[in-house]
């Protein structure tokens, strides 16, 4: 409450009117103080760069050079090639006239113990775990 009363006073005596103010012509010599405050610097010269005379390129390299997009579009070839092979033959289904072993066939059981270990951390006993089993989620 007590601060209220400051503003309220404080706005009373000075108002809304904003108490600083910019010298006159302060921008107009602005940019020219800040320029004469600035360090010189030396003008990056140009250096002349003699042009050493190209060596006669060795004819295998130029060949190789002119060929190089085809190698690149073999290799992307190949690959392409090899990886659509192993899709299709991970996706087509294995045929056997051999019937499949009955322990493929058969659906494993489980080893529970991890549950148990599980309920022995979190301290449940049989009955806590009968009432949980017994809500229906």
């Amino acid at each position: 409450m007590m601060e209220h009363n400051d503003e309220l006073n404080l706005k009373k005596t000075v108002g809304n009117r904003n108490p600083f103010r910019v010298p006159e012509g302060y921008f107009e010599q602005f940019t020219e103080q800040l320029m004469q405050q600035l360090p010189e610097r030396e003008q990056p010269v140009a250096k002349q760069v003699e042009i050493a005379q190209q060596q006669p390129v060795s004819q295998s390299r130029a060949h190789r050079t002119q060929l190089r997009p085809w190698f690149y579009a073999a290799a992307c070839t190949a690959l392409a090639l090899m990886l659509g092979v192993s899709y299709y033959f991970m996706q087509s289904p294995a045929t056997s006239s051999e019937p499949a072993p009955i322990a493929a066939v058969a659906p494993t059981i489980p080893d529970n113990s991890y549950i148990e270990e599980a309920a022995d951390y979190a301290m449940l006993d049989n009955t806590e775990i009968y009432a949980c089993l017994s809500e229906s989620y």
